[in-house]
């Protein structure tokens, strides 16, 4: 063997080590980017449960900064303490409770499920649904379905993807846009209920949720949040016996209840719970309603 190709076979020698640690450090960079992807992700599904979980539970509700814009705007009943009547607390005598039941998240197989629960006991809802079921042939007629039954309709987003939805208003717009066409072009309805994926006292968002707010003030639009969540939570198999409980067990504290449920397709515990919910609540004699201009804006945050 010459000397030159010894030579060579010992720099690569020297080299290798290096090129070895090189490789190393590249694949590492690479492993912790993807790690802290997985992790921004995770945090974020983190959170939105969270928010459904816990930051919206019945009284953690809280007013406008400024005590004139609720002064103006007396419809809006925001929770905190000593709030009393203001709070949607029941009132003396015999008013009945005027109970609100809400769907986020559809249509889906399931909506058609509970359309059917509720068509079978003559009591309507309101659902807030999203767009992705408008792709699908079987899923899209759902939409006019709810209004031609006497149900209210609502926006909750195109999308539902909150790193998409809240990273700047012009994403907002874009999608609070779509959303809207698609309920007016498939049922004839201009809806003005939005209702904010997590709530409008999520913390997912990097952006103030009043910039998101004012938008929908803009063009005559209202939030709408909710003072009772039974928990059955998103992509969870939870107990119906435990969704059941979660509404009869507050429904007596307020004198306008809205109700958080889901209609997605992995809720199907939530459709297990709606006879009982209706029948019991029916037993009570509550009054049955859908959001219209008429409601108390229950609201986690008024802006």
């Amino acid at each position: 063997m010459d000397n030159g190709r010894v030579r060579l076979i010992k720099k690569t020698l020297i080299a290798f080590p290096f090129i070895l640690s090189l490789a190393a450090l590249v694949l590492s960079v690479i492993t912790l980017v993807k790690v802290a992807d997985i992790n921004r992700r995770l945090r974020s599904v983190s959170l939105n449960t969270y928010v459904e979980q816990t930051v919206v539970s019945n009284n953690y509700i809280v007013g406008r900064e400024d005590p004139a814009d609720v002064e103006a705007s007396p419809n809006v009943i925001t929770f905190g303490e000593g709030a009393g009547e203001s709070a949607g607390m029941p009132s003396e005598g015999n008013e009945r409770i005027k109970v609100y039941l809400t769907f986020d998240d559809g249509p889906s197989a399931n909506t058609s499920e509970i359309l059917d629960i509720l068509k079978k006991h003559n009591i309507k809802a309101t659902f807030f649904v999203n767009g992705p079921a408008s792709e699908s042939d079987l899923l899209r007629p759902l939409y006019k379905r709810i209004v031609d039954e006497g149900n209210a309709i609502g926006m909750h987003s195109y999308s539902h993807k909150y790193s998409d939805i809240y990273s700047s208003a012009e994403a907002f717009e874009t999608d609070l846009d779509k959303i809207h066409s698609l309920i007016y072009n498939e049922t004839g309805i201009d809806t003005k209920l939005y209702r904010f994926p997590g709530g409008s006292g999520n913390t997912v968002s990097r952006l103030s949720m009043e910039t998101f707010a004012d938008i929908l003030h803009d063009r005559g639009y209202e939030y709408y949040d909710w003072n009772i969540y039974p928990g059955d939570r998103t992509g969870q198999s939870y107990p119906k016996d435990a969704i059941v409980n979660g509404v009869l067990e507050n429904i007596g504290e307020y004198r306008s209840a809205i109700i958080l449920l889901h209609d997605s397709e992995n809720h199907d515990t939530t459709v297990d719970a709606l006879p009982e919910i209706v029948e019991e609540l029916l037993a009570l004699d509550v009054e049955f309603c859908v959001i219209d201009d008429t409601t108390p804006v229950i609201q986690q945050v008024a802006y």
